[in-house]
C-alpha cells in the first residue's frame, strides 16, 4: 500500500521573503486589473484581511499593511529547493505549489516508523525557519487537505482517509462555485455529508470535477506513482551562518549538516562522488577553499566528514566565516557496495584511499604514477601523471587481431606467436645514478661493490644487457648488470666509458 507524507508550510510564501508572521504583510499579484492578496500573515488575517481581496481594500482594514509582490519563478525555485529536505526520508519527492511538499514514504520504513519520519520532517522544517504541519495518509490530496484545514501534524491510519476528511468543510475539495452552491442548497456542507451521497445520484448531473471530488471523499481516488527525484550536474550546497565564526571546530556541526544533505541527494540519484570542494566565505569578502579527494566513489557521510576533518585539522581560518559552500564533482553511478570499519571482510586500506589522503596533505602534484613512454634511455622511459590515470600502453590483442586480418601482410605471419617478455626493470631508479667502486676477479667478473661506505660482495650476476641509442640528443652506450648482493639486496649497475654507476634497486 502506498503511503504519502505531505509537509504544509502555511507561512512559506512570506517566510521566504524574510517576513515574520507577527507583522501584517500580504503577498499580492495582479488579477482582474487589480493587485489582489494571494497570501497573508496570521496578524493580517486576524485583522480581517482575506485571500482574493484587493490590496486597496486590505489597506482600508489595516492602514499599516505591508505588501510583497509575488515572483512566481523564484517562489517555485525556493519550494523545489525546500523539497530536497525530504530526501532524508524518501527519494520520491515533489513540490505541491504554492506552499507544500509531498513524499512517498511507503518504501522508507528503514528510516524509522511513520511517527519518527513525521517528527524528523517537522523539526527539519522548523530548523529552516518554516512552521510545518506534516500529515501521512494513503493519498497525497487527503494528507494535504488534513494538513491545510486541521492545522496540525498527524498520521491518518491506512484506509481511514474518508474518516479524516469527513469533518472538513465542503469547499476544501475545490468544487466549482456554482456546483458548490447547489450542493449547499441541498444541505451538504461537509465532506462527510458529500461522501454519503450515492455516486449514481451525481453522475450526469454534475461535472467530472465533482465526481472526482466525490471519489476522493469516499477513498476511491487513484494513488499516484511518484518517480525518484533527479538532479543533473554537480551539487552545490550553501549554508549562511547566523553569526561569523573564527574557529574551525565551531564549523564542524554546520559542515556535518551539509554533508548529510549531500549524502541524501546522492542516495536519491543513485550515485556517488570522488571529489568535493569546501569553500568558506569570509567577512572580508575573500574566500578560503579546500579541495578534497575521497578515494573510491562514496556517498557515506561518515567517510566524507572524516576526509574533511583530516584535511582541515591543521589549517587556520583566514578570517571570520560568514557562510559555507560545499560543491561536488560530477557524480558517478553507484551500485551501493561500500565497505566501512564495521565490515568484517574489510582488508587493508586500498591504494586509492591512501593516495586520496596523501594528495589532500601533500598536493596533487606530489602523488603521481609513472606512465611508460617509448624511450631508449631508462631514466627517460617514463613520465609522471596524476595518480589513477594510467592507461595501458601498447597495442591491444584486439587491435593486433584486426590489423593482422587486413590482407597479405607479413606481420600476419606473427599471429599466434607469444609476445617477447618485457625486460625486467627495477621499480626504484636513482636520479642521478650514483658512481660506485668495484673489485674485479682476474677473469673480469665483478666480485664486490663499494656502497654506503662499505664493501659488499656480489653473490650472483645477471647480464649483461646492452642499452644504447638516442644519437639525435645525448647518445649513450651502456652495459647493464643485475647483482644480487650478500646482504640480500638486488641492484642495477651499468658500465659506461670504463666507469661504474648504480642506477636502481629491486624491492623484491
Amino acid at each position: 500500500m502506498f503511503r504519502y507524507l505531505v509537509a504544509y508550510a502555511p507561512t512559506f510564501r512570506l517566510d521566504r521573503c524574510g517576513w515574520s508572521d507577527h507583522v501584517p504583510v500580504v503577498l499580492v499579484s495582479e488579477e482582474r486589473n487589480a493587485l489582489r492578496v494571494q497570501s497573508c500573515t496570521s496578524r493580517a488575517a486576524k485583522a480581517g484581511v482575506r485571500i482574493g481581496m484587493s490590496l486597496s481594500a486590505a489597506r482600508a482594514i489595516v492602514p499599516t499593511l505591508e505588501a510583497e509582490c509575488l515572483d512566481p519563478d523564484t517562489e517555485a525555485a525556493d519550494l523545489e529547493s525546500l523539497a530536497t529536505q525530504l530526501l532524508r526520508v524518501s527519494p520520491c519527492i515533489a513540490p505541491l505549489p504554492p506552499d507544500a511538499i509531498v513524499a512517498e514514504v511507503s518504501r522508507s520504513q528503514a528510516a524509522g516508523s511513520e511517527r519518527a519520519i513525521m517528527e524528523r520532517i517537522r523539526i527539519r522544517m522548523n530548523q529552516l525557519g518554516h512552521t510545518a504541519h506534516v500529515v501521512i495518509a494513503d493519498e497525497p490530496t487527503t494528507a494535504l487537505h488534513v494538513a491545510r484545514w486541521q492545522r496540525r501534524s498527524t498520521i491518518v491510519p491506512p484506509n481511514h482517509g474518508p474518516q479524516a476528511l469527513a469533518p472538513l468543510p465542503l469547499h476544501v475539495l475545490d468544487i466549482p462555485e456554482s456546483e458548490h452552491a447547489l450542493l449547499a442548497s441541498l444541505g451538504i456542507h461537509t465532506v462527510g455529508q458529500f461522501s454519503a451521497v450515492p455516486a449514481s445520484s451525481l453522475t450526469g448531473r454534475f461535472s467530472p470535477t465533482v465526481l472526482l471530488a466525490h471519489a476522493l471523499s469516499c477513498g476511491r481516488s487513484a494513488r499516484p506513482t511518484m518517480s525518484p527525484w533527479t538532479e543533473s550536474g554537480p551539487i552545490s550546497l550553501t549554508q549562511d551562518l547566523p553569526a561569523p565564526i573564527v574557529e574551525f571546530e565551531a564549523l564542524t556541526f554546520v559542515v556535518a549538516g551539509l554533508v548529510r544533505e549531500l549524502s541524501a541527494r546522492l542516495t536519491a540519484r543513485g550515485s556517488a562522488i570522488t571529489q568535493i570542494e569546501l569553500v568558506l566565505r569570509l567577512s572580508s569578502g575573500r574566500t578560503q577553499s579546500f579541495g578534497l579527494r575521497l578515494g573510491p566513489p562514496t556517498r557515506n557521510p561518515t567517510t566524507i566528514l572524516s576526509r574533511i576533518r583530516n584535511r582541515t585539522s591543521d589549517s587556520k581560518l583566514g578570517g571570520s566565516v560568514t557562510s559555507i559552500v560545499l560543491t561536488t564533482s560530477t557524480a558517478a553511478p553507484f551500485d551501493g557496495h561500500q565497505l566501512d570499519l564495521r565490515d568484517p571482510h574489510r582488508r587493508d586500506e586500498a591504494i586509492v584511499d591512501v593516495s586520496a589522503r596523501l594528495q589532500d596533505v601533500l598536493g596533487s602534484r606530489s602523488v603521481l604514477s609513472a606512465r611508460a613512454i617509448p624511450r631508449h634511455r631508462p631514466e627517460g622511459a617514463w613520465r609522471p601523471v596524476p595518480f589513477g590515470s594510467i592507461i595501458p600502453s601498447g597495442p591491444s590483442a584486439a587491435a593486433v587481431e584486426q590489423y593482422a586480418t587486413h590482407g597479405p601482410d607479413p606481420v600476419a605471419a606473427w599471429k599466434g606467436n607469444p609476445q617477447p617478455l618485457a625486460p625486467d626493470r627495477p621499480p626504484i631508479l636513482l636520479s642521478p645514478p650514483q658512481a660506485v667502486e668495484i673489485d674485479l676477479h682476474p677473469n673480469g667478473a665483478v666480485t664486490s661493490l663499494h656502497i654506503d661506505g662499505c664493501w659488499i660482495e656480489v653473490d650472483r650476476r645477471t647480464g649483461p644487457e646492452h642499452i644504447s641509442g638516442e644519437w639525435w640528443a645525448r647518445p649513450f652506450n651502456r652495459m647493464y648488470w643485475r647483482f644480487q648482493l650478500s646482504d640480500g639486496r638486488n641492484c642495477w649497475v651499468y658500465n659506461e666509458h670504463d666507469r661504474w654507476w648504480l642506477h636502481g634497486w629491486w624491492d623484491r
